[in-house]
């Protein structure tokens, strides 16, 4: 068999896998092999003093920049080591057609998405959505969910003050996303209603969106500072939390408390949007954001954990994406962790120093590279 690539002597961290070592990484056309001796190897990458991960995931990334301008360019996440992500509702019903031809269909990036049940998505910063179970279009609904049926994987929407009428809203997206078969994912910042009542209508599998804010009345944590009893009971009946970071929707206070609770998230990733994109302090790329769960202690493997194989499960892709195990896309990321020190920002603006920093070197998706640092090679 001919070898395309031979990654050799990486700290290879692979949850799905049980790996955390140095292991040698094969990828024959777009596919991790395992090698043989007999093996024609075309050309070999030194990794070492390098970790090397599975493609990262971005769980919540707007790139519908075609059609919004909270969007940004899929194929810009594969410079910062992700090769696939899921779009949250930057799109709805009137314009999902739109942005899976021009998106979805057009990058190398692999996006799976979340369905806005009001018609317009959430497309401008200065154009509110209208969660209101009376201006959902459940015909339309149907018609896209069957349509797309192997990429949206359920409904998106924001239980916040100012966007979402009343918890009619949530229950009628239930409705539908029972009827449908998919999940729900919950924006809970600045909750319009008791976080318990958002809290107990989830489901196993639903998405408890943002679970580290503290902008509103309300955050996860008791007066004690330690993470409520509903939360907890919502997490052991298979309800993930989803750490999403954005700009307000992080609070560096309630995140600490929470983590010494030993309450980790499922899932770690960015909320990307064009205001934050590779410049915010607050969420710069996903891999900025890894880097802050480090300094607060999260080991390593737990991190890579949350961007690799939780959400490739979730993304009904386990075992093709998310992984460098045998027979998986070969969606391969090679970075260095340097002793740098950056500053970030939560969602009032408290600052909080963090002196380690994930560089790509070598990023490849379906077993081509698509970046490489200049110096790397």
């Amino acid at each position: 068999m001919n070898i395309d690539f031979l990654i050799k002597s990486g700290h290879v961290i692979d949850p799905k896998s049980g790996i955390d070592d140095i292991k040698d990484i094969a990828i024959s056309n777009n596919k991790i092999v395992e090698i043989k001796d007999n093996d024609i190897v075309n050309k070999v990458i030194d990794a070492s003093g390098c970790y090397v991960l599975p493609g990262l995931i971005d769980f919540h990334a707007h790139i519908f920049d075609t059609g919004a301008n909270t969007g940004v360019h899929p194929d810009y996440l594969l410079a910062t080591g992700v090769t696939s992500a899921v779009d949250p509702v930057t799109a709805g019903t009137s314009n999902f057609d739109a942005f899976y031809m021009d998106n979805v269909m057009h990058s190398k990036v692999r996006i799976k998405s979340s369905l806005c049940p009001y018609g317009s998505g959430q497309l401008d910063y200065n154009i509110i959505e209208k969660y209101d179970k009376d201006e959902y279009r459940c015909n339309d609904i149907r018609k896209i969910v069957d349509r797309y049926a192997d990429n949206i994987l359920g409904l998106k929407l924001r239980m916040s003050k100012g966007v979402a009428k009343n918890i009619e809203a949530l229950d009628a997206a239930i409705e539908i996303a029972e009827e449908l078969g998919i999940g729900i994912n919950v924006h809970t910042s600045n909750p319009i209603t008791p976080l318990k009542e958002v809290d107990d209508r989830l489901r196993k599998g639903d998405i408890y969106c943002h679970c580290y804010q503290n902008w509103g009345d309300e955050s996860i944590l008791d007066e004690s500072g330690h993470v409520k009893d509903f939360i907890l009971d919502a997490r052991q009946r298979g309800v993930i939390m989803d750490a999403a970071n954005g700009r307000m929707n992080f609070n560096i206070e309630c995140c600490k408390k929470a983590l010494e609770d030993g309450f980790y998230p499922d899932v770690i990733s960015s909320d990307w949007t064009g205001d934050k994109f590779n410049l915010s302090n607050t969420a710069k790329n996903l891999t900025f954001i890894m880097a802050k769960y480090l300094e607060l202690g999260m080991p390593i493997f737990d991190v890579v954990r949350c961007v690799t194989e939780t959400p490739a499960k979730l993304m009904n892709m386990e075992g093709k994406i998310g992984t460098l195990s045998k027979g998986a896309y070969a969606d391969v990321s090679i970075f260095k962790i340097i002793e740098k020190e950056s500053i970030h920002l939560d969602s009032d603006d408290n600052k909080f120093i963090v002196n380690k920093l994930f560089v790509p070197q070598l990023v490849f998706v379906d077993g081509e590279p698509a970046f490489c640092q200049a110096d790397f090679l």
